[in-house]
């Protein structure tokens, strides 16, 4: 019984308030606009109504000029979903590059001799200064993946 007391309560004071806004002219002709006018009967209420998904109101401008504003809007929200689908698999392949030269730096240096398989199946020894090329460019790489 409490819970659905508190249900209904919560319920009542959840609802959006609207808040009234006035329109008036001062004594130095100046239109003003407010929630409180300082003169109520030289005021007039607006009825503005608000389109919540898109902030638009329908007093600004015609209907056609509406309908293109919230295509744009629509356009531009489609547009930014896709930059950040796109910027996203960018770093997940970033980030697999990074690992992938990480693992051939430790290897790289962990190992006293590196060698390549020939085409028949035979090791061939990589030189000192072909290890240390090999090193510089294992490190080229890292730096610049794994920003």
């Amino acid at each position: 019984m409490v819970l659905r007391i508190s249900l209904l309560l919560l319920l009542v004071f959840v609802f959006p308030v609207s808040a009234e806004i006035y329109k008036w002219t001062d004594s130095d002709g100046n239109v003003h606009f407010g929630d409180r006018p300082s003169d109520i009967e030289s005021a007039t209420e607006l009825d503005i109504k608000v389109n919540k998904n898109s902030g638009i109101t329908n007093s600004s401008g015609n209907k056609k000029e509406r309908e293109y504003m919230l295509k744009k809007i629509e356009e531009e929200k489609l547009e930014d979903a896709e930059k950040k689908k796109k910027r996203i698999a960018e770093n997940k392949k970033r980030k697999k590059r990074c690992n992938s030269y990480k693992r051939s730096y430790q290897v790289h240096i962990q190992s006293n001799r590196t060698y390549r398989m020939s085409p028949d199946g035979e090791r061939t020894y990589l030189t000192e200064e072909q290890r240390e090329n090999k090193k510089k460019k294992l490190i080229r790489g890292i730096e610049k993946y794994c920003k």
